[in-house]
């Protein structure tokens, strides 16, 4: 009795302290969460009121008016969208190392994958986001007619190289590095140790909140998903970035050939549903490939430790800092359907 006694206390400690440990590193991943909020709030008001600066300074009557104009120059924007992106990766970066101590190089795995390989997986990658764009669409119409809509990105009428170019580097190249480095590369690296499923979920859920607009949410969350899984079977976040950036760019491509060239809505519609439809052949075939030749590819190994995936979860789930930012990430998507209101 006494040895049965000593073997569930044993038990009962190793159990307590997994959970302490795993508690400990959740708050890591709500620390980064929030870090990379913060900063990116406060680089984007900062850098938006630059040109406001110049009117303190200056004693023309019309100056307020002329920095105005200034922060709606497509050019301007832009290039603060960049450098937000820039400076937020850095900064969550640099802090992150300073709080926690945490070797970055560690958790951002590079391994070498070949070439076919990393097609096939970005055929894939790219027909799973193109179709879950395509019903994240369908979702937004219904709810316009429920009366709901959500503010989507910010529109940049691009008038010359420069802008155009801006354009595919500010929201295809940039995010493609970031989101990848800190969801793909940071918070997945957090949770590997515990569960590569745990991994998955958590950074794909968290990928979507970040957005905070009920009008990219769904979509996030699909393609954060589907780029956990990639990055965890191939330890490699290079797939992820080059699906992350195909993806921008085409909807980046998508958007000029709508606003800066005479061709119609229908039109551009036309090409987008060849697109699809090539990406996602192209998609069944990369399938296909994995199904044949790397059977077991599309499973996840079974974690062995010493509590289930449930526990593991709600351990995740119920960290403070976890709970802070997923307040925070869906009270700006309610008030972004507000203001989405509003502005009607």
């Amino acid at each position: 009795m006494q040895i049965y006694q000593y073997n569930f206390d044993y038990q009962e400690n190793i159990k307590y302290n997994y959970k302490k440990e795993l508690r400990k590193d959740s708050n890591k991943v709500g620390l980064v969460l929030l870090l990379f909020f913060l900063i990116m709030t406060i680089a984007s008001t900062v850098t938006m009121f630059i040109p406001l600066l110049g009117s303190f300074f200056s004693d023309t009557d019309n100056s307020s008016m002329t920095e105005l104009a200034f922060m709606e120059d497509t050019t301007f924007l832009m290039l603060m969208s960049g450098l937000v992106s820039i400076i937020t990766f850095f900064g969550v970066s640099i802090i992150y190392s300073m709080i926690t101590r945490e070797n970055l190089g560690k958790i951002f795995p590079m391994d070498k994958i070949g070439t076919k390989l990393t097609f096939h997986l970005c055929t894939i990658g790219m027909a799973v986001c193109m179709i879950a764009n395509y019903v994240s669409n369908i979702l937004l119409v219904v709810l316009e007619k429920l009366g709901l809509k959500a503010i989507t990105d910010t529109e940049y009428n691009c008038d010359s190289i420069l802008d155009i170019v801006l354009f595919y580097v500010t929201v295809a190249v940039l995010p493609a590095l970031v989101e990848e480095f800190a969801f793909r590369g940071v918070i997945l690296g957090l949770l590997r140790k515990y569960s590569d499923g745990l991994a998955v979920l958590v950074s794909g859920l968290m990928f979507g909140l970040m957005h905070g607009n009920f009008a990219q949410i769904p979509f996030a969350l699909v393609v954060g998903l589907m780029l956990g899984f990639i990055a965890v079977k191939t330890n490699s976040l290079l797939p992820g970035i080059i699906i992350h950036f195909l993806n921008n760019g085409l909807s980046v491509t998508l958007t000029l050939l709508t606003t800066n060239t005479n061709l119609s809505d229908n039109a551009v519609n036309f090409i987008y549903s060849i697109i699809l439809i090539f990406i996602s052949v192209l998609g069944l075939l990369g399938f296909s490939y994995f199904s044949k030749n790397h059977s077991g590819f599309f499973k996840l190994p079974g974690a062995n430790s010493v509590i289930n995936f449930k526990e593991k979860a709600k351990t995740v789930f119920m960290s403070p800092t976890v709970i802070a930012f997923t307040v925070i990430s869906l009270s700006e998507a309610i008030m972004m359907v507000f203001l989405a209101e509003v502005s009607l």
